[in-house]
């Protein structure tokens, strides 16, 4: 029987807006492990990964707003991008499990609440000491166009995955055309491509590469933004084995050296 992991006064950080989203993931964790007490159906509890990632990540982006003129900020929003990393990994454990069990509260609260203790708790009370502000820093993820829904997934550039180029072979549907193209990078939300070939906004591809000396991918992408001969796509119901590899891909390269 697991043991329902409460708010208490030692996880407050004295600013309203950000300790109601606190109590709010509290409440979606403890959401997610009555439906693993009740044996709820793996869709039901897939769908309740989703809220709190979804609502983990809006959070995060709140709470950066707040923190952003500050110094420390880059670090702080550094160990974000750590915590998103940690429960992705999670969840695809969850995934490729056989059955559901209540070590994924556990882990979870432990997740959640050390970072709250370890790192809001304590740069919130150095921010109220009037530690002095710093310039405001380049985003972490900045992409022109500027999409601030692109920070979400950490792009790896393609020099952090192999020293060959990683060339794709592509087909628009859209004109019908096929192309090469040269991945410049790539993330769990999608890939940025160079390509001699005109796109538009909106178009489908499908593109195919090889990554490293194995891995295959064939993945369907949408066009959602241009600068020049390069392209931002964003993926379309990832495979899988691709998020399986892209996952275990963010946990071989140090997210501190981009």
């Amino acid at each position: 029987m697991r043991t329902e992991k409460k708010w208490d006064d030692s996880f407050n950080i004295g600013i309203g807006l950000v300790d109601n989203q606190h109590k709010i993931i509290f409440d979606l964790i403890n959401d997610l492990a009555n439906a693993f007490e009740v044996m709820a159906d793996k869709r039901i509890i897939d769908t309740l990964f989703d809220v709190i990632e979804n609502y983990v990540f809006r959070h995060f982006e709140a709470e950066e707003e707040l923190i952003a003129p500050h110094q420390g900020a880059m670090e702080h929003t550094l160990e974000h991008y750590g915590l998103i990393k940690e429960f992705r990994k999670f969840r695809l454990s969850f995934r490729n499990s056989s059955s559901a069990n209540s070590s994924a509260h556990d882990f979870l609260v432990d997740w959640f609440a050390r970072h709250i203790i370890e790192h809001d708790v304590p740069f919130f009370r150095q921010i109220a000491a009037g530690v002095e502000s710093a310039p405001r820093q380049p985003g972490i993820d900045s992409y022109p166009p500027d999409q601030k829904e692109r920070r979400r997934h950490k792009r790896i550039p393609q020099k952090k995955i192999t020293d060959h180029k990683i060339m794709a072979f592509c087909y628009n549907t859209s004109t019908l055309r096929n192309f090469q193209a040269l991945v410049l990078d790539i993330s769990l939300g999608g890939i940025r491509f160079e390509s001699n070939e005109t796109h538009q906004i909106g178009d489908l591809l499908i593109i195919s590469c090889t990554i490293g000396k194995n891995f295959k991918m064939k993945e369907k992408a949408r066009v959602v933004n241009s600068l020049e001969d390069s392209f931002g796509a964003e993926f379309i119901g990832l495979s899988p084995s691709t998020e399986k590899f892209l996952v275990e891909l963010y946990g071989a390269v140090n997210i501190r050296n981009f």
